[in-house]
Formats: structure tokens, sequence, C-alpha cells
């Protein structure tokens, strides 16, 4: 683990070094996929922008009020000390879906056709992003003696980086197919949703191997104690996959609907 680079008297913590250079790369990567599928410049930049934002605030604020409520009621302005760390992942997905939905509202734009846009984004982020975990130490995992352990723990930072990898190769693949076959608006939305649950599953398995403060929610049958990530993994999968039900539904009756 790094969790910091010390150059002199300067400390730079590992952590916000690799947020910093992973957004720097997703706005080329952003800019590149506006010239190629010929979108809106403001519109995809704007956003960019405000899930930026929302994801900062979003996962803070789930940090504070879930995890660490009385440390932060005992010292309020250790609030915005955040290179100290303290983000939750998932305050951040559903700030920026929220946002996401209501500036597209606002602007009278496609939210599910931006949000396919954004798919390969979103995931890139996420694997490039659980770099600066595995280098600072954070979201460590259990005890074990397999020959990849680090420092004798899962490095469970490592799992969601390879997962996340194999699943932005696969939206790519899944996007560059649809293109060729130039398929139509039967698919809008499939691209985000794949990766929601794609993501979803992949991270309410690797929690299992975590051992970092994560809260006992509650307890299912078969799926033992579950933390508040994979409670909203559930949530979020299932609403994928209710999503690609009726998506199904719909396109059924429309191709066996009757010449006119």
């Amino acid at each position: 683990m790094i969790p910091e680079i010390v150059l002199g008297s300067v400390h730079i913590p590992t952590f916000f070094l690799v947020i910093s250079l992973t957004l720097s790369l997703l706005m080329v990567f952003l800019s590149s996929r506006v010239e190629r599928f010929g979108k809106s410049r403001a519109h995809a930049f704007n956003l960019a922008l405000l899930l930026m934002a929302a994801g900062f605030i979003g996962g803070r604020l789930l940090h504070v009020f879930y995890e660490e409520l009385s440390y932060y009621k005992a010292d309020p302005i250790q609030v915005f000390y955040f290179w100290n760390g303290g983000f939750v992942f998932y305050g951040g997905m559903l700030a920026c879906w929220l946002v996401g939905w209501l500036y597209c509202r606002i602007q009278k734009i496609d939210f599910l056709e931006w949000a396919d846009f954004f798919a390969p984004l979103f995931s890139l982020s996420h694997a490039l992003g659980r770099i600066g975990c595995l280098l600072s130490g954070c979201c460590f995992g259990a005890m074990c003696v397999l020959p990849w352990s680090i420092q004798g723990r899962h490095p469970t930072a490592l799992y969601l980086i390879l997962g996340e990898l194999i699943i932005f190769i696969y939206l790519l693949h899944r996007e560059r197919t649809a293109l060729l076959q130039n398929r139509g608006p039967l698919q809008r939305g499939h691209q985000f949703m794949r990766w929601v649950f794609l993501h979803c599953l992949l991270r309410f398995e690797v929690e299992y191997f975590r051992d970092d403060f994560r809260g006992q929610f509650f307890t299912l049958p078969v799926m033992g104690t579950l933390s508040i990530s994979q409670v909203i993994c559930l949530l979020f999968m299932i609403t994928a996959a209710a999503f690609f039900i009726v998506s199904f539904g719909s396109s059924k009756k429309l191709y066996t609907r009757p010449p006119s």
C-alpha cells in the first residue's frame, strides 16, 4: 500500500491523486465519445460536471449520516475535511442518478439515451477510482492465505478493478455490436441497465470478502447478513431486471402487432 507520496515537505494522498488523474482521463474519453456519437458537447460536459459534483457530495453525505454520524455530530466541522477520507460509492451513485434525471428533465432531453452514453464512463471511472482504494489501503478485505493476498488479506479493491474492467470491455463490445446492427429505439436504456446490473452483482459478491466496517443492515436466508451496500445492490439489480422484463414485453408486443 502507498497511502501517500512524499515530496520533501509535500504529502500527496494517492487516493485523491488517482481520482484527479481518473477524472482528467475521463474528460478526454468523454470528448472522443461526443465526436463519435455526434452528441451535444454542451449537454455532455454539463452532465459530466454535475455528475462529478453530485457523486462527491452524495458519497460524502452517506458516509457522514450512515457510517459515522456520532463522530460528525461531536465535531461538525470535520464534515468538510474530506481530504481525511470518508466516501460511500452508492451515496454518490444515487445522487448522480437523481441529478442526471433532473438535468435531463429540465433540458427536455432523453435521460435513458444519455445514461446509455455515459454507461462506459461510469464503469471505467469505478475501475480506475478503485486503484486509489488499493493504494491507500481502504476498503480492505478479510484475512486469507491465498497466493494473491495483499498483507494477508483479500485484495477486494483489486477484485473490483478487474471485474469492472471486464464489464467496461463488455459494454464497449455491446455498444459496437449495436452500432453495426443499427438497432433502433428498442435498445434505449439497455446499456445503462446492463452496467447497473453487472456492477451491482460484482459489488454484491465482493462485499462478502470485505472486512472494513460496512454496517450489518439485516439478514436474509442463504445470503446471510447484508451490508447497506448489498441492500442497495439488490434494489438496483431488481430495478434493472424489471426494466429488461418490461422492455422485452414491449418489444414483443411491437413485433407481434398485426400490420395496419
